[in-house]
Formats: C-alpha cells, sequence, structure tokens
C-alpha cells in the first residue's frame, strides 16, 4: 500500500502529537517514589481509548498497573506488539535541571523534561503511528497490541505473573521494544537483545543511633565496615572477585563478532561528551564495544551514611547505606548471582550485612539470522536513507525475556531517541524531527510488517 496519505497525516498533525506527549510528560510517574502512577496509568489508557483502541488494565496479585491495548486488523491475522512503560526515573538533581522536570517545555526545536526520551515519546510515537493508519485508511494493515508497563524503571518486579496469567491476550508474531534511535551521523540503530540486570541494597549498622566522633576507638563504625565490604567485590583491575561469578559467561560468536566489526563505535564523541580522556583499562575500538556488551558488571549506583552537609560535623554514624546493579550477560541469572553474592560476602566476615534485593530482570536476544531482524533494518534504512547499526545486545536491561523467553517471539528494540537525550540524566529530551520522523518509521514497519 501507498504510505504518502499516512506521511501526510503524520506531518499534518505533528504539532497536535507534541501537544499529546507535553501533556504525558507533564503527568509525573516516578515509580521508585510511587509519585503519579495511577495518574499516568489513567492517561495513557485515555489516550488509547480516544483511538478506538480496545484497552484494558492488567494487574497481578502486585504492582503498578499495566495498561493494555488492542487494534485488531479487518483483513490481516498477523499481530505485532509494542512493549512501553510509563514509569520514568527520579529527576534529582533538581537544581541541574534548565526548566522544571516535569513542564514539558519545548525549546530549541526539543520537549525538554524526564521521560520524553525514555520512555513516552516513543509511547506516543507509535500510538500516533497507528492513529495515521486509522485516520486515512479506517484500518490498520495488522492486528496491533500495546503493553505498557509502570516498573520498568525499579526493574519489573512484579511484571512476570502479570506475562504469564496474561499469555493468551498478549499472543503476537512479533514485539517492538520501548527504546531506540539514531546516532550522530544519523544511522538508525536496533537492538536484539539485552543484559540482565539485579539491583542490590547494602546495610552496616553500628550503635542505635549516631555518636561523638570521639568515641570511635571504641565504637564500631558501619561506614568502614560497608566499605571494606565493597572493597572485597572488585579489584582495580575491574576484575569481580565473587566466587565463581563468571563461570557461565560466554564469548561473543563469530557471528556477533562480525556483527560488532561493522558497528560504528562513537569511541572520540562519547569521550568528548562525557569528558573523559580513556575508558577503563585503556579499552578502545572493538574491544571496548565488546567489553561494554559482553562482559557482566558490578557497579556502585550511591553510597550514604554520616553527615554530607556543608562544613564538618564530627560524627561517627550509626547506619551506612549503599546501591549496587550487576549487569548479566547470557548465561547468567540473577537468582543465582544473588546467592553467589549472599555466600561470599559471608565468607569474607560480612554476613552481619543486610543484604536487599530489590529488582531484577534476565539476559535475553533474538539470533541476528531471524527473519523479523531483517524487516526491521530493512524498513529502517528506507526511512533514513542509511545503513542500519545492529547490536546483537544492548549494555541496558529490561523485562524482554518475559516476551522472548516465555511468548517466544521475536524481539528487536528501536525508537526515536537520539544521541543526547541525555535519558536517567537532568535536561532529558526529544528532538520534535526525531520524533516525528520516528513516527513515519513505525508507521512503515507496521506496513511492511502486515507484507
Amino acid at each position: 500500500m501507498s504510505l504518502q496519505k499516512v506521511y501526510e497525516y503524520i506531518d499534518g498533525h505533528s504539532e497536535e502529537f507534541v501537544q499529546d506527549l507535553v501533556r504525558l510528560v507533564k503527568q509525573p510517574s516516578v515509580s521508585a517514589k510511587g509519585e503519579g502512577i495511577e495518574e499516568c496509568a489513567k492517561l495513557v489508557e485515555e489516550l488509547m481509548a480516544k483511538m478506538g483502541f480496545s484497552t484494558k488494565i492488567l494487574k497481578g496479585r502486585k504492582g503498578n498497573p499495566v495498561v493494555y491495548g488492542e487494534k485488531l486488523s479487518q483483513k490481516s491475522s498477523k499481530t505485532l506488539l509494542f512493549y512501553n512503560h510509563y514509569d520514568v526515573q527520579p529527576p534529582e538533581p533538581l537544581e541541574e535541571w534548565k526548566y522544571e522536570p516535569f513542564s514539558g517545555t519545548i525549546a530549541d526545536g526539543k520537549i525538554y523534561g524526564r521521560g520524553a526520551s525514555d520512555n513516552k515519546g516513543n509511547i506516543v510515537s507509535r500510538l500516533k503511528a497507528v492513529q495515521a493508519f486509522l485516520e486515512t485508511t479506517g484500518d490498520v494493515p495488522v492486528n496491533i497490541k500495546f503493553f505498557i508497563e509502570g516498573e520498568e524503571e525499579i526493574g519489573s518486579p512484579n511484571l512476570e505473573p502479570v506475562i504469564k496469567k496474561f499469555k493468551k491476550l498478549l499472543s503476537a508474531d512479533a514485539a517492538i521494544w520501548e527504546f531506540g534511535g539514531t546516532d550522530r551521523r544519523g544511522r538508525p540503530h536496533l537492538y536484539l537483545g539485552l543484559k540482565g540486570v539485579l539491583s542490590v541494597e547494602l546495610k552496616a549498622k553500628g550503635a542505635v543511633k549516631d555518636v561523638h566522633s570521639a568515641n570511635a576507638p571504641l565504637i564500631p563504625n558501619p561506614a568502614w565496615r560497608l566499605v571494606w565490604a565493597l572493597n572485597c567485590l572488585k579489584d582495580g583491575e575491574e576484575k569481580i572477585l565473587i566466587e565463581k561469578f563468571y563461570e557461565h559467561v560466554s564469548p561473543p560468536s563469530s557471528e556477533e563478532i562480525e556483527c560488532l566489526k561493522t558497528i560504528p563505535f562513537e569511541e572520540k564523541e562519547t569521550k568528548k561528551e562525557l569528558g573523559i580522556k580513556r575508558f577503563l583499562r585503556g579499552k578502545s575500538g572493538l574491544e571496548a564495544l565488546k567489553t561494554l556488551l559482553y562482559e557482566p558488571t558490578c557497579t556502585i549506583n550511591g553510597l550514604l551514611s554520616g553527615y554530607t552537609g556543608k562544613g564538618s560535623k564530627t560524627v561517627l554514624p550509626c547506619e551506612a547505606m549503599a546501591k549496587l546493579d550487576f549487569r548479566l550477560v547470557p548465561n547468567q541469572s540473577s537468582e543465582e548471582i544473588f546467592k553467589k553474592l549472599t555466600k561470599h560476602l559471608k565468607r569474607h566476615g560480612f554476613g552481619d550485612l543486610e543484604i536487599i534485593k530489590h529488582g531484577a530482570t534476565e539476559p535475553t536476544k533474538t539470533p541476528i539470522s531471524d527473519p523479523f531482524v531483517k524487516l526491521v533494518a530493512e524498513t529502517a534504512e528506507k526511512v533514513y536513507g542509511k545503513n542500519a547499526v545492529i547490536y546483537p545486545l544492548s549494555a541496558g536491561s529490561g523485562p524482554m525475556h518475559l516476551f522472548r523467553n516465555f511468548l517466544r517471539i521475536p524481539v528487536v528494540s528501536v525508537g526515536c531517541s537520539h544521541p543526547e537525550a541525555n535519558a536517567h540524566a537532568p535536561n532529558e529530551n526529544l528532538k520534535i524531527e526525531s520524533f516525528v520522523r520516528g513516527t513515519k518509521f513505525i508507521a512503515t514497519l507496521i506496513s511492511d510488517f502486515a507484507q
């Protein structure tokens, strides 16, 4: 079918689309704090219902609502599923934002606000691609399903029971994941898999209250206790010291290595943007890319203890806390790594630490050779006029394994973001030009998938 009318509709209604995105960005939905979640889920459902989608709120025994919507085709039995999330990261540090984080301010051809890129821009872009078909043809080329959850930014801890409960409802031929975009040269990026993640919190406790630091010769200091515990997790060469941590880690296949060689890794640009002169261990080129995508990690996300305000306070804290995440590669499992972490800390004399598991997802990937991968790549090249860059695995994480491993469908991640979108950071933004073009890309993909 000709997509000209669909494209014209998208261009003609782009300002209206942007305003719908601004409205969504203005609604806070911080899952880490439980802020605005119900209201945002209601707004997402309202956007879909307004377009004529059949909608439903999916819930397990606990957790934030999942917004489900579907639009069935009159002429096709094929089904394309879109996964997204309406929850966002906390906006802090607030003082570093140019505009209020939930203002949805439009400036310099961009929409600013927490969630503009991750992930509300992609939600609206995909919905509007479907709307363009409905308004110009009265139908959609294939059955469309949307699964939009509200806990992705905290590790989707309650999602698995929902997927299992509604497995039949979620049946599809393929799925498009939540993120992606173009690089600095306008090349579209495709991601075929995700690392897993295990998020934990370590707590050390001392006296029942803070005491004067003059008592340091006699009173245990939980801040030091925590520092010593962290020191036994990783060495100065970035090697993770947990026993048997690497036992199931496999190197990339020869096919994946060949794919990595085609990725135009923007090393200089990345270093310049981040203000660093070198990567860890002097990694560069293909080796740096292999390390980024295929090595598991242990990262301290935050540390807190005692007095951290202005000036000094001679205090011996009663408690110390650290938050960490472990990024896991295929064949590792979060449950296995959590057990190994617990055993490791006990073995090294830190069995008194409290270990809290906050969330976890498993690693997964779709084979490079899958026909759906080829289709998405060809569509991207057609819309953007440049070769698609295919990542066999992403350094990021999410609950893709529930769709890939449990629903057993191919999953490819693409989107409408750009390199300076500042996802998870202050001044998150989305270029309006990228948003509109990304909407046309999704429309084209829906059409190509039908054929």
